[in-house]
Parts: structure tokens; sequence; C-alpha cells
């Protein structure tokens, strides 16, 4: 399946690109509406103990892709290396 676009003119352009950062707009409005309240209640200035706990919990899981990322580019090389 092919989807050709094309426009006539710069106003439409502009108009089509107004109305997808309308349409992204209220996706996110809705979004954020319907979300839960506790979801924001971890990043609260008052509870800086829950903060630092995930806060901590982020930097081990980089700590975690970081070794894997660093691992795979270790094969990488060594695959590299061994190729005529």
């Amino acid at each position: 399946m092919k989807v050709e676009i094309s426009f006539e003119s710069g106003f439409e352009k502009a108009l089509t690109l107004a109305a997808l950062a309308a349409a992204l707009a209220a996706v996110f409005l809705v979004g954020y509406l319907i979300s839960p309240g506790a979801a924001y209640a971890e990043w609260d200035s008052s509870s800086s103990f829950g903060d630092s706990y995930y806060l901590h919990q982020i930097a081990d899981n980089i700590d975690d892709a970081t070794s894997e990322l660093s691992d795979i580019a270790g094969t990488l090389s060594e695959i590299e290396r061994e190729m005529p």
C-alpha cells in the first residue's frame, strides 16, 4: 500500500500542520485528564524519600541497560575482528 500526500500551496501545508498539532494536543490533554492523580504523587516535593527511591531505581535500570549495551558492543567488536 502506498500513500502519497501532496500540497498545492504553503497555506495547505501550514493548515495541515496546525490541525495535526491540535490533534496531538487534544490527545495529550485527554490522557492528562484521565490519568490517575496518584501517578504524580511520587514526584511531589514533599516526599523526598519517594523521589530518591524512584530516582535510584531509574539509575539502576540505566546501569543495567548500559552494561548490556557494553556487552553487545564487545560481542560485535569480537565478530568484527574475526571477519576476513
